[in-house]
């Protein structure tokens, strides 16, 4: 029960940042990257983002193996782990994306199709995302050390209050 709990902890926590970044980032940045007018459905002073609960497998296990990998290049320079990131996030983009597609027929961040900077013909991720990526891999990891700290308390805390 208890590894279940920290687990589960775990994953909400990597979703929840998962889901922050994406609706910051789709509401301040998506049009500079993508390099086309992304569709509002709503007035911009709204600042309406984009996510889809397709995003929770993506965010929520995505992060377990970000965080494996962490473990493993976390003494590395700073350099050499953002380059992992922009590689490594990239390539989880285009991949979640071909299977979604071909699982479900689309993908959430499908309004990439139109961008120019799209990777491969559907637009799975773009190439202008990859230095963002790396941005963000470099913040992952201060949370990832964040939520590994917080996990063994909120576990304490739900355990001695059921």
């Amino acid at each position: 029960m208890n590894v279940i709990v920290e687990m589960l902890f775990r994953f909400v926590m990597y979703v929840f940042l998962g889901f922050t970044m994406e609706t910051i980032f789709s509401v301040t940045g998506i049009n500079k990257v993508a390099g086309i007018k992304v569709e509002r459905r709503v007035p911009k002073k709204y600042l309406e983002g984009f996510i889809s609960l397709y995003m929770i497998p993506v965010y929520g296990f995505g992060f377990f193996a970000f965080r494996e990998l962490f473990g493993l290049i976390q003494d590395w320079f700073i350099l050499w782990r953002y380059l992992i990131w922009c590689v490594l996030i990239t390539g989880t983009e285009a991949i979640f994306g071909f299977a979604y597609d071909k699982i479900l027929g689309f993908y959430p961040w499908d309004y990439y199709a139109g961008s120019k900077y799209k990777v491969f013909k559907r637009g799975y991720t773009l190439w202008t995302l990859a230095p963002l990526w790396g941005l963000a891999g470099l913040l992952i990891e201060l949370y990832i050390k964040i939520v590994e700290f917080a996990a063994p308390h909120i576990l304490d805390i739900v355990m001695n209050n059921l």
